[in-house]
């Protein structure tokens, strides 16, 4: 039986076009453009030259060009920020607010594996995306599915709140397909890299819930009890679970406070975080 899809809320999609927009991209992005196929997706970051992230793109190849989906609350800064390096290549980035991002859920809905797969494929085996053109919705009372999967999947979705503020290994992208360590520059690469070969990330990116059911902004803080040397950590996406009172959450926290067997304890608004799995193992020391 096909598996209708479903609309992804809050995001605006960016076409890339020109005879130049697979080197323009692969200039920008963290990711290897060239690997993402005819019809298939891939995770990208656009950093700022300091290696912080100023958005996360889902970026499918269609047709001659590339649709880029990122929040809706980062859309016109980054099409300015892009359009500034396009000098006097062939490359035309529009908005296209009449199409929309739309995914089917390829798990079923079922939660993460309890053992990491430490595969990236696998986690675009578990999501299928595609670009249409947008569907009127009806109000289904602040439920958000696809931000749901991407939460038990490990996927960051970066917004305004958190732009200009994480690396991208800080939010686990080198771990889901996101980052290329093997091709050319682009803004940031030198930091990105850095961190890998010559340093550890200070930060991961773990899923979580906690038994609330009020609203928990991006860029809320994680109170890290313990093994942290002081730090905290900070929501990247959270979402109302399926269990009533329950909120599920990705945040980003010092990986310090990883590194003693998941022992530490992590609480927001003084409600206590419990971790969950995800579908790929924390690396830690690069």
């Amino acid at each position: 039986m096909t598996i209708p899809a479903m609309p992804a809320k809050g995001f605006t999609v960016i076409q890339c076009s020109g005879v130049d927009a697979d080197l323009f991209l692969q200039n920008q992005f963290t990711c290897d453009i060239s690997r993402i196929d005819q019809g298939d997706w891939g995770l990208a970051g656009y950093c700022s030259p300091k290696g912080r992230l100023l958005a996360i793109f889902f970026v499918l190849r269609h047709a001659d060009a590339f649709m880029l989906a990122t929040h809706g609350s980062l859309a016109e800064e980054v099409i300015a920020g892009l359009r500034r390096y396009i000098l006097r290549a062939d490359v035309t980035l529009q908005s296209c607010p009449e199409k929309g991002l739309f995914f089917v859920d390829q798990t079923g809905g079922t939660s993460a594996a309890t053992a990491p797969q430490d595969n990236s494929d696998e986690i675009h085996r578990a999501v299928t995306l595609s670009i249409a053109p947008k569907v009127p919705q009806h109000d289904t009372q602040g439920e958000d599915p696809f931000a749901r999967l991407c939460i038990l999947r490990g996927i960051p979705i970066l917004s305004a709140a958190l732009s200009n503020t994480l690396i991208p290994q800080s939010v686990n992208l080198d771990l889901v397909g996101g980052v290329s360590f093997q091709k050319g520059c682009y803004p940031g690469q030198e930091v990105v890299a850095r961190v890998r070969y010559r340093g550890k990330p200070k930060q991961r990116m773990i899923c979580a819930r906690v038994a609330t059911s009020e609203r928990i902004p991006v860029a809320a803080e994680i109170e890290c009890l313990d093994q942290s040397g002081g730090r905290n950590g900070t929501v990247v996406s959270a979402v109302a679970d399926s269990e009533p009172d329950q909120t599920l959450l990705l945040a980003s926290v010092p990986a310090a406070a990883l590194k003693n067997g998941g022992h530490t304890a992590f609480r927001i608004a003084g409600a206590p975080l419990r971790i969950r799995p995800l579908p790929y193992s924390l690396s830690l020391e690069t």
